[in-house]
């Protein structure tokens, strides 16, 4: 693994990035190689390891970015492909490990270098990094003494700094041939226990404190936003915020979209007859591929933008491991690790993310819990539907002023239950399929950290959006043209699509629903987000994907059809508890290689959303018989 060749042909140095979660490894890994993986201000981001390259002064090295661990010798999936990593490696190759530490948090830092430098492979440095941090907070740390005492360089450095990036390569450089001539001397402590007592020893020895140090405002913050009292409505209230947010500033640039890939569908479609293309291919074209191209990103790519964003700036400010920590109790009473939380909030921007994300549970069993209930999580592909069912059925209801906020308290109480159902189906699965007891979630919260605005528009705009949305239109342009033929074909005069949809009718009708939106479902499979489009053209029978023009015209159509507000509501919970899309199908089992696994995540969701639609449909006729 660890014998690599450069461009040129060259043997490249090996470096191995080591540290705690959250201690910025991976912003130090895209500072000296100049890629961009993505960074966030809690633990568990990283649970695979990453690969990159850099030149310096002639000389190449790889790098590798290992997971964040606490331990090298420990059981958990990150911390089993660190210890797999420096186990595997082969000790007689030139090779050094970067140790990275947090300057706030020396006595966790130093324990990892003393654990590694029980059993060293290589040389080893290790780095300090949040150095600035550190001194507004009045740390000093001595340097000099702290690497006589490990026997090994020691550096500090704020990783943002490009200058201090420099002085780190320069060490490397430096000390490589040095350190691995001469090695380093053992450490040898006699249990975990022991190796604590000393790591603190240490740090009472090189870090000081100032007298004057100013007081802590992120300790006073976090006693408010991780209370019992208070702190889970402070997270929906941040959570509802990002939501209405991204409700309301959608509206505009997504009508503008529309208008505009209107505007150029006639241009296309006259083209394409001048050049002699046969009318059939003509719609399977403009009216299958294009239509269902420009609706996605009509509907998908403005809300994404706004949203993904937001969110990597709660991500960068530290609050979604308080949110975890808020709800690990939810979790525990359930048999799972309050890291699920950590999982869905992936989920939230796109499933497959999330299921990658799964990674960090700490063991298999339950891994496989937190992918089958992952997609219970609307990710931004059904968030478009969500806000439309709730602002045509019941936010048309409320007065003017409050138009984007009773769709936005609507789609929270929808996660709301998305999140209930994950724990009551994850206790259900603990107890029988997966048969495994909740573990102790051993959660550090970062520190507040100043987001970097620049970086984080260039993550979620170009890393997160384009590429999750590029993938939609890849597998819906396909889609489109089938829906298409399906509009198109006849059979006695009628439809192939009406006649799909009247055999799907009595099931549909069994779940508060009809035909055509179970159909919907089915031929959605590709991208979440053409669900409504097809639902739509289906009920005009267009023959095309259909943009009706607002959710007036929308509401006009879905009542001519017979819908009530029951049918919205059954639509909604469908919308959450269905079978995931086929990019995170494909990602479950890739992440997986389990038919058992990939069958239970179709499975218990669309379970899930068979009872609560018949529910809602029992509830809303007993209400009727009432009153």
């Amino acid at each position: 693994m660890n014998k690599s060749k450069s461009e040129s042909g060259v043997e490249a140095r090996s470096l191995y990035l080591l540290g705690n979660p959250n201690v910025g490894k991976s912003t130090v890994f895209n500072a000296m190689t100049g890629l961009r993986q993505h960074t966030g201000n809690w633990s568990g981001k990283t649970v695979d390891a990453a690969y990159g390259m850099f030149t310096y002064k002639k000389t190449e090295y790889k790098l590798i970015d290992l997971p964040g661990t606490h331990s090298v010798n420990s059981e958990t999936a990150e911390e089993r492909t660190v210890g797999d990593a420096l186990k595997t490696q082969n000790k007689s190759e030139s090779s050094i490990t970067l140790i990275l530490a947090d300057a706030t948090r020396m006595k966790r830092g130093i324990a990892l270098a003393l654990e590694f430098l029980e059993n060293p492979c290589g040389g080893a440095v290790l780095c300090v990094n949040l150095c600035d941090i550190a001194e507004k907070r009045g740390l000093k740390i001595d340097y000099e003494e702290l690497s006589l005492m490990l026997g090994i360089p020691v550096i500090g450095i704020t990783a943002k700094r490009k200058s201090e990036i420099s002085r780190l390569k320069e060490m490397i450089h430096t000390k490589y041939e040095e350190l691995n001539r001469d090695g380093i001397r053992r450490i040898q402590t006699q249990s975990p226990s022991e190796r604590l007592k000393l790591a603190e020893k240490i740090t009472d020895c090189c870090v000081t404190r100032s007298e004057a140090a100013p007081t802590d405002l992120g300790e006073r913050f976090d006693r408010i936003v991780t209370s019992k009292l208070v702190g889970i409505p402070i997270m929906l209230i941040f959570f509802g915020a990002i939501l209405w947010l991204t409700i309301c500033g959608a509206n505009y640039p997504s009508e503008l979209l529309s208008q505009l890939f209107a505007n150029i569908k006639p241009h296309i479609t006259v083209f394409l007859k001048n050049i002699g293309f046969p009318s059939v291919l003509i719609g399977i074209l403009c009216d299958g591929v294009y239509d269902t191209v420009t609706w996605i990103t009509a509907v998908m790519l403005p809300p994404m933008a706004i949203f993904f964003p937001l969110f990597t700036l709660l991500e960068d400010l530290g609050f979604l491991p308080r949110i975890a920590f808020n709800l690990d109790g939810c979790y525990t009473r359930s048999n799972m690790s309050g890291k699920q939380c950590l999982t869905q909030c992936m989920g939230l921007g796109c499933n497959a993310v999330g299921v990658c994300g799964c990674r960090i549970m700490p063991n298999e069993s339950q891994r496989s819990v937190a992918i089958i209930t992952n997609c219970f999580m609307p990710c931004n592909g059904r968030f478009a539907l969500l806000i439309s069912m709730s602002a045509i059925f019941i936010g048309s209801a409320a007065p003017k002023g409050l138009s984007g906020l009773i769709p936005m308290l609507c789609v929270l109480l929808l996660i709301c239950v998305a999140a209930i159902m994950t724990w009551l189906v994850s206790f259900i699965l603990t107890k029988t399929l997966f048969k495994s007891e909740g573990d102790v979630f051993a959660l550090e919260l970062p520190e507040y950290r100043r987001p970097e605005i620049l970086r984080t528009l260039t993550v979620s705009l170009i890393n997160r959006t384009l590429r999750i949305v590029g993938r939609a239109l890849l597998v819906s342009a396909p889609t489109g043209a089938v829906i298409w033929l399906l509009a198109n074909a006849d059979a006695g005069g009628v439809p192939l699509l009406t006649l799909i949809a009247g055999f799907f009718d009595p099931f549909g009708k069994f779940l508060g629903v009809d035909g055509f939106i179970v159909l919907a479902f089915i031929l959605s499979l590709p991208a979440n987000e053409i669900t409504l489009p097809i639902l739509v053209m289906s009920y005009l029978a267009s023959g095309t994907m259909t943009d009706v023009g607002g959710n007036e015209v929308l509401r006009s159509v879905l009542t001519e059809n017979s819908w009530t507000i029951a049918t919205a509501v059954n639509m909604m919970l469908l919308t959450l508890f269905h079978w995931p899309c086929a990019t995170t199908l494909m990602t479950i089992y890739q992440e997986t290689k389990s038919k058992k696994i990939l069958a239970l995540s179709v499975l218990v969701p669309c379970a899930v959303g068979i009872i609560l639609c018949l529910c809602v449909k029992y509830g809303f006729a007993l209400l009727n018989i009432v009153f």
